[in-house]
């Protein structure tokens, strides 16, 4: 076989994988174009960048539409390459990327002057993106000619400067601030040596990452990017091109720069509640080598020994997933009797049944079964992910609910636990202690809901749960959950405005707002932080801003106690009405009827479906439930509604 006839099949593959990219970006297809633009990359690579960002600025609509996000670069080096692969990157995670770039090394300058382009083009994300060469050159090649003194003194002076780049910036801008920290050198000035002494050059440059880490750590909404780890992974020999590096100040290599806007996706989507809820897994060849129905609970391949040690780490990330907040789910082809006996009696599964939320263990298609797992775990398709090595089924899936992100595992067993993490699907920016109990969460709402279906009346369910409700204002411990809530909750959500952690401590600063987290506890447990209220004085009203509740208390009345907590503190300033506005999405439909029901008027309708809503206090306002003890937290001092 010719060299140009081994190359036709990739070839034939990459122009394919370009047409159906260009049919659905014209036809304003989001869901069939990302699937494309993933397989484009797959085939062809970084060549590909500025083409599909070039199709993806021809797109007028996009439906589902895509969310607009600003995002900032500012750099010492020539960072504009990297421009068409977070496009790109983004497109594949939902989100419309707007770019600003800064002047050539003016990150300095663009921070400090408040005339700055940057401020007027109100970025949503700051990356601020300087390489340990250019801010701190005493660690790399100007090591050798300094003191241990001179080299503390250095660290010091770096991270004095950049607490004050931050504080400027976040005088005039509640953006989300991304710092990277410092790859260590490739060549160690002192060679083998280095890693003999106390204090190396490449321990210099860990503590001086260490203390950039603190100083991101003083300020809300500012993160580290793990530049290190990230050249790391994929090896500084590949990650640095020291031509371009010379030439055009462009020192990162042309295939690298869609790994670096990866990583930029994925504190993207965290911060925009785009982290995946729910793994949907398949069971035989997925969980365990070979099939269960042939082999048996004890043939299967699960173990000590190759190959079934890398189904046990596969099982294992998992189980480390639920421990970040994810769900599990099954869906499987098989018969229930087999799969509860492996549950049962194989003493090698890392995972047990009870770590499983959904379990949907039938011969019914998987597009059903992931169905019914969303309806179960009420939570939308799109949040999450389906993992299973048939192409058949994966295929399938694909097709019929493309909002679904599909895994299609390799045919190496030890290669799943890449395939799972290696997109940063569930990456959070924070990990409340909701998070760490999502599975036993959602097994105390089953348990509500059984009761539920056994009572007599609504009234009589409320009773016999024995709800404790606490709300409190929002606090330096409960922010990182307020703005998670803001972030992923949908269906029970007023308004759906997504905030930072930033910008709910500028309201917290801010005398005028009402910021308070809502927590329940019934006689099935604690539920933790489970709501969220935001409101401020606006004029003779009270007027809410955010309202929402966590799906797994929907139905308990809990929405009825906010609102009778709002008019009490309105009642309280001194304010004669209660105002709220219901900005109807895809998702929010539970609350659409909430002032309805609760006694307010509506008094206009706005673009797209926008309500607004009204109640006097006159009347009284809300009454708080009977059947629900409230504890009302203000300044340390609890009092019981």
């Amino acid at each position: 076989m010719t060299p140009s006839s081994e190359a036709t099949p990739s070839s034939e593959a990459r122009a394919e994988a370009r047409a159906a990219v260009c049919a659905a970006t014209a036809a304003g297809d989001t869901h069939h174009a990302m699937r494309a633009a993933q397989e484009l990359l797959r085939q062809g690579g970084a060549q590909d960048l500025s083409f599909l960002r070039r199709e993806i600025a021809k797109a007028t609509t996009w439906s589902p539409p895509l969310t607009p996000v600003k995002v900032a670069l500012l750099s010492s080096f020539s960072i504009e390459f990297v421009e068409p692969a977070l496009v790109a990157h983004g497109f594949l995670s939902g989100l419309a990327v707007q770019i600003h770039r800064g002047g050539f090394g003016q990150f300095r300058q663009a921070i400090v002057d408040p005339d700055s382009p940057l401020y007027a083009f109100e970025p949503e994300f700051v990356i601020l993106a300087v390489e340990g060469e250019d801010w701190a050159p005493m660690l790399y090649h100007q090591f050798l000619d300094h003191t241990e003194a001179s080299l503390n003194a250095c660290i010091g002076q770096i991270c004095d400067e950049a607490r004050a780049l931050v504080q400027a910036l976040r005088r005039r801008s509640a953006a989300t601030v991304l710092m990277h920290n410092f790859a260590p050198p490739r060549w160690r000035r002192l060679g083998i040596l280095d890693a003999q002494l106390a204090r190396g050059q490449a321990q210099w440059v860990h503590r001086m990452n260490e203390a950039l880490a603190a100083v991101c750590r003083e300020s809300q909404g500012v993160y580290v990017v793990d530049y290190a780890g990230l050249v790391a992974r994929f090896g500084a020999t590949r990650w640095y091109d020291e031509r371009m590096r010379l030439y055009a100040r462009a020192p990162i290599a042309a295939d690298q720069w869609g790994h670096l806007a990866a990583e930029y996706m994925r504190y993207c989507r965290a911060v925009r509640g785009l982290t995946k809820k729910c793994v949907v897994v398949d069971l035989d060849n997925t969980l365990w080598g070979g099939v269960l129905g042939e082999d048996g609970p004890y043939g299967i391949r699960l173990g000590s020994e190759y190959p079934g040690s890398a189904y046990r780490a596969f099982q294992q990330e998992l189980l480390n997933l639920t421990r970040r907040g994810v769900l599990l789910a099954i869906a499987s082809k098989n018969n229930v009797a087999d799969v509860d006996e492996v549950f049962a009696q194989n003493t090698n599964m890392v995972l047990k049944r009870e770590h499983f939320s959904s379990l949907q263990i039938h011969w019914q298609p998987k597009t059903e079964s992931l169905a019914e797992i969303a309806r179960q775990l009420n939570i939308g398709l799109e949040h999450m992910v389906f993992i299973d090595d048939n192409p058949v089924e994966c295929e399938e899936v694909s097709r019929a609910l493309p909002m679904v992100k599909v895994i299609y595992l390799p045919r190496q067993p030890e290669l799943f636990v890449d395939a799972l993490l290696e997109d940063g699907l569930f990456d959070a920016l924070a990990l409340s202690a909701e998070d760490s109990r999502r599975g036993e969460l959602y097994r105390q709402r089953d348990q509500a809901e059984a009761l539920r279906a056994e009572s007599g009346s609504l009234e009589e369910f409320y009773r016999s749960l024995g709800m404790e409700v606490t709300i409190a204002p929002v606090t330096k411990a409960s922010l990182a959950r307020a703005a998670q809530l803001t972030q992923k909750t949908n269906q029970f959500n007023v308004t759906t405005v997504r905030y930072t952690e930033a910008e709910l401590v500028e309201r917290m600063r801010s005398g005028e707002w009402l910021l308070a987290t809502v927590s329940v506890r019934d006689r099935f447990g604690d539920n933790g932080i489970v709501g969220l209220l935001m409101a401020r004085p606006d004029r003779r009203a009270l007027d809410i801003d955010t309202l929402l509740l966590s799906c797994r208390v929907i139905g308990r009345s809990v929405e009825t106690a906010m609102l009778a907590f709002v008019c009490a503190e309105a009642g309280r300033r001194g304010l004669s009405e209660v105002r709220g506005r219901i900005v109807p999405t895809a998702k929010n439909v539970p609350v659409r009827q909430l002032f309805a029901h609760h006694g307010f008027t509506q008094v206009a309708n706005g673009d797209s479906g926008v309500t607004c809503w009204r109640l006097s206090l006159a009347g009284g306002g809300v009454t708080w439930p009977a059947w629900m003890r409230v504890t009302v937290v203000d300044d340390n001092i609890a009092s019981e509604a």
